[in-house]
């Protein structure tokens, strides 16, 4: 989940987001140990989710607004060297 849309839920949905993650973790514990599942890069994405629903939940507790940054534009692509003749390679 992408940081834009915890940032348009509420402060109680936001609470359930984080709490919802945790248990999410600790289910993918399980599945683990069970060998019900084998993907372990679950527990990376789910920490990484309730970190990111926890940080937007403490901006809006604090009052902070964050503005989304402007888009990278494209930067023009870089032209090749030439290559110059070296003063042994001269033609006669």
């Amino acid at each position: 989940m992408e940081a834009q849309e915890l940032r348009q839920l509420s402060v109680e949905e936001l609470k359930g987001r984080v709490n919802q993650f945790k248990e999410d973790l600790v289910r993918a514990r399980f599945k683990v140990q069970s060998a019900e599942e084998r993907d372990t890069s679950l527990f990376k994405k789910i920490r990484r989710d309730a970190a990111r629903a926890q940080t937007v939940l403490s901006e809006k507790l604090r009052g902070v607004e964050v503005v989304s940054k402007k888009p990278v534009e494209d930067k023009p692509a870089k032209k090749a060297k030439t290559k110059k003749a070296s003063k042994g390679s001269e033609a006669v």
